[in-house]
């Protein structure tokens, strides 16, 4: 039976994962934290009196700034507190609700980035809504299958990592989840999600976590092996409740 192998939150957009080993899920709402915060490259049209939905070209995000990989961080869900390190720098710690702590997190980010940041860049955040790529609350889900057959295929281990998913799980056939559009995902014995979407990839999969560097083109990949450039499905939660590490994944209707 499939089971859910990795948890995974970005409170940063474009910045490393913060794994959990359980988390609560709302019905209608993102993994807590996900894509909580955003870095503004640059003057956007955010408006703090009447945030939304807003493309990611403003923010600094991995396909543009592959340097993001370098950055490794600590995210505290209790004060929102975050601490960065840059390669093997000092860390850098920040209040992310606090504006008054940011500058040398933003400085440090903006040196790092050597000149390809759009200044000022500025730590956003509004209480109902993530700064996504999409402007649905969905959760995102990877087959660890499939990204070994596409590992396989390309002659590269590929970290499933790569894909910046929510959910991680294994014991499927590759690719078996494109047929869950539509139907209802049990995770545990509570948490129902719905699977809405493919997802269409770009760029930033085409980063080397380790290295910082681009290794490959995989939407280029995914196409001349697949026929289209897509991994993942787009979850909406439909009942919530606690998930967990090795929690059991079925497919309903």
């Amino acid at each position: 039976m499939p089971q859910l192998t990795a948890i995974d939150r970005f409170p940063i957009k474009g910045l490393g994962p913060d794994p959990l080993t359980e988390v609560d899920l709302e019905p209608g709402c993102l993994l807590p934290f996900d894509r909580a915060y955003a870095i503004e490259n640059g003057k956007s049209p955010f408006d703090p009196q009447n945030p939304g939905h807003l493309k990611k070209k403003h923010f600094l995000m991995l396909a543009a700034h592959p340097d993001l990989a370098r950055v490794s961080g600590r995210f505290s869900a209790l004060d929102h507190s975050y601490t960065a390190r840059m390669d093997d720098g000092a860390p850098i710690s920040l209040q992310l609700d606090d504006p008054a702590t940011h500058a040398p997190f933003l400085d440090a980010l903006a040196e790092l980035l050597e000149g390809q940041a759009r200044e000022p860049l500025a730590v956003l955040h509004t209480p109902h809504q993530a700064m996504t790529d999409i402007p649905e609350p969905h959760i995102s889900l990877i087959n660890a299958a499939s990204v070994r057959d596409l590992s396989a295929r390309t002659g590269l281990t590929l970290d499933p990592l790569r894909f910046r998913g929510n959910l991680l799980i294994d014991g499927l056939e590759p690719w078996a989840e494109f047929d869950w559009i539509n139907r209802e995902i049990a995770i545990g014995d509570a948490v129902i999600l719905r699977a809405q979407a493919r997802i269409g990839r770009c760029a930033a999969t085409s980063v080397n976590l380790a290295t910082a560097k681009r290794d490959t083109d995989l939407p280029k990949a995914l196409f001349e092996h697949y026929g289209h450039t897509q991994c993942g499905l787009y979850l909406s939660v439909e009942k919530g409740g606690r998930i967990a590490l090795g929690d059991p994944v079925t497919v309903r209707n």
